[in-house]
């Protein structure tokens, strides 16, 4: 895998570029990231990245909206300004009519982004009615709450909306905070069908959720699962190399020592050749005296 460039933050580096790409692709190149910093030493940055969390499919079409969909992002924030100006006017007395057209261009927001999000694709799959109802309470939620407006803006929320309003961000960026809670924006009293109705939607949200984040736990146990099997082989690869290198080492060894055993073998032999050789002049010398 090439190398990616490194910036000052490696951490917000790495989230910014993990949280833009689709969803079936981010617990591998999570992974893949963490170990390439913990081989550049950046064991704290790796650590880090290493919890980054998979967002759920409803905050990933979120997410994918903030990067592909900024005219439409930008609408409802700025929808959602102009319907908290409305309902403060509301309670201070100014009447209730700004704060139905204030509303009224909340929902038209929300419902353009949510009608973008059905052309999404988490996971390789359009998303589910249960999935797109999720996103438009996000939605509703970003437009009104300083914390989900700038968590959707930066395109960083990991989980989805609840009946209580809990929402998971990205841990360790500190702008907004890691579990802000959903302030919810001021209405009028709804009536008590309303009430069973969202409730209702609510629970089968919920229930939706968790059945998600099962299968979303599942897809990540069969990737790790994969993953522990591939770096596996890779070990039985290397201590198979080790072997057969160990072998030739202990081969070359012991050609060694035998090519040293014959080198002092011929060093012996060639002494005694040459004091053989030097005895043969000495007495051809002597010889040659007694003649003379």
């Amino acid at each position: 895998m090439p190398s990616r460039p490194r910036s000052r933050d490696p951490l917000e580096e790495a989230a910014g570029r993990l949280y833009g790409l689709p969803l079936e692709d981010f617990v591998r190149e999570r992974d893949a990231t963490a170990r390439e910093l913990r081989k550049a030493k950046d064991r704290e940055a790796a650590d880090a990245v290493a919890k980054l969390p998979k967002p759920s499919q409803g905050s990933w079409a979120a997410n994918t909206l903030a990067r592909e969909q900024r005219k439409l992002v930008k609408a409802l924030l700025k929808a959602g300004d102009n319907l908290r100006a409305a309902q403060e006017g509301a309670v201070a007395g100014k009447g209730a009519g700004a704060l139905r057209e204030a509303t009224a261009a909340e929902r038209e927001a929300v419902d353009a982004l949510v009608e973008a999000a059905k052309e999404l694709k988490p996971a390789g799959r359009k998303p589910t009615a249960q999935t797109l109802e999720r996103l438009r309470t996000t939605l509703h939620a970003a437009a009104t709450d300083d914390e989900v407006r700038a968590a959707l803006d930066a395109g960083r929320l990991v989980e989805d909306a609840t009946g209580g309003g809990a929402w998971g961000l990205m841990e360790g960026w500190d702008a907004p905070a890691v579990t802000p809670r959903a302030r919810r924006a001021k209405s009028p009293p709804k009536t008590k069908d309303k009430d069973e109705e969202r409730e209702r939607k609510e629970k089968e949200a919920a229930e939706e959720a968790a059945r998600e984040r099962r299968q979303q736990l599942e897809a990540e146990l069969r990737e790790a699962r994969a993953e522990r099997r591939s770096r596996e082989r890779e070990l039985d690869r290397a201590e198979k190399t080790a072997e057969r290198a160990a072998k030739r080492l202990e081969t070359a060894l012991a050609a060694a020592e035998d090519a040293r055993e014959q080198a002092e073998e011929a060093k012996a032999d060639l002494e005694a050749a040459q004091t053989a050789a030097e005895e043969a002049r000495d007495h051809a010398a002597r010889l040659e005296e007694q003649l003379d």
